[in-house]
């Protein structure tokens, strides 16, 4: 079976509420690099030890129902960037993940930023994470990663 022909039976089995989270997460990744390309440089996060940040991550609650929906809600970035109009970068797709949480009213995510070597070469990683769960990423992809920072958007100026 062609890549193609596997992607469109993918997409026939998706539910019409995994369609709109699609599409929703398909202008939120776009609203997201718009964001990235346009904010000028260290506007856009700053690190989680200033007054605004709030409390750690783990010490944020979040019912059963709405880390489900976070989940939901994280794969449907995950799928539109990976099979949509273009394939953003990871801090892009954390941004869109963080952002789309805060429109369902699903508090206290935040963007995490880690770094590695691996095989003589440096790399770098974010991701989102709500009280303590990794949220529309790989945990084992994520888990490879030191974490440098955990960082908060900033509001527009």
């Amino acid at each position: 079976m062609s890549r193609v022909t596997r992607l469109l039976h993918k997409l026939a089995a998706l539910s019409p509420r995994e369609w709109v989270d699609l599409l929703h997460a398909q202008l939120g990744l776009l609203a997201a690099q718009v964001l990235v390309w346009t904010r000028p440089t260290g506007r856009l996060v700053s690190h989680s030890g200033s007054a605004e940040a709030g409390g750690a991550v783990s010490d944020v609650t979040v019912e059963p129902a709405d880390m489900e929906r976070a989940q939901q809600l994280g794969l449907a970035v995950s799928r539109a960037g990976d099979y949509g109009v273009f394939r953003p970068l990871c801090l892009v797709r954390a941004v869109a993940v963080h952002r789309m949480l805060e429109r369902h009213r699903i508090r206290g995510s935040r963007i995490r930023i880690g770094v590695r070597m691996r095989r003589g070469r440096f790399g770098a990683h974010a991701w989102v994470e709500l009280a303590g769960r990794v949220v529309g990423d790989n945990i084992e992809h994520v888990g490879s990663f030191a974490e440098l920072a955990e960082v908060h958007l900033v509001d527009a100026p």
